[in-house]
């Protein structure tokens, strides 16, 4: 996956950060064709009387929107301030809850590299903090990637905040 769209805030209180994917046109026109086909093919089992088969595909088609929708509206926000980490996903037009971790002691941000082909900087974030016994925990890990650029953004606001 390439990086996102990266869009960082810092007001001196709060911290927050913005990923938004950048589909391809290939992306999007590969997966708007899919979707039409699922359904077509939905109709048509429904019209033939074939009941039980249309159950499978209609499951199968809501988790293939679901999956439509995040790799082409797909954002994600994380919103840190000195004691907690908050960050909500965005499908397009539906946002899921907003889920707000505590911070203990002290947080760090590791870089973690999925993706280890040749020439690729695309990476995701780890946010890591310790529990009341003293043991790492991570709070939070994006689900979309940010390039090596963006990165050394966020770590340089991210030292202004911490």
């Amino acid at each position: 996956m390439k990086p996102g769209k990266f869009k960082v805030n810092n007001d001196g209180d709060s911290l927050s950060a913005t990923i938004t994917v950048q589909p391809s046109l290939a992306l999007k026109i590969s997966l708007y064709l899919l979707n039409i086909l699922l359904i077509a093919v939905i109709i048509l089992f429904t019209i033939g009387g074939v009941g039980v088969i249309v159950l499978f595909i209609l499951a199968f088609e809501i988790l293939f929107i679901r999956y439509s929708i995040w790799h082409i509206y797909g954002a994600e926000t994380i919103t840190l301030k000195k004691d907690a980490l908050s960050y909500q996903q965005f499908y397009g037009f539906f946002k899921l809850s907003l889920k707000t971790r505590k911070i203990n002691k002290t947080l760090r941000v590791i870089p973690f590299h999925e993706d280890f082909r040749a020439g690729s900087d695309a990476m995701k974030l780890i946010f890591e903090s310790f529990d009341e016994s003293n043991e790492p925990v991570n709070l939070y890990q994006t689900a979309l990637v940010v390039s090596k650029q963006d990165y050394q953004v966020f770590m340089k606001s991210f030292k202004q905040l911490y």
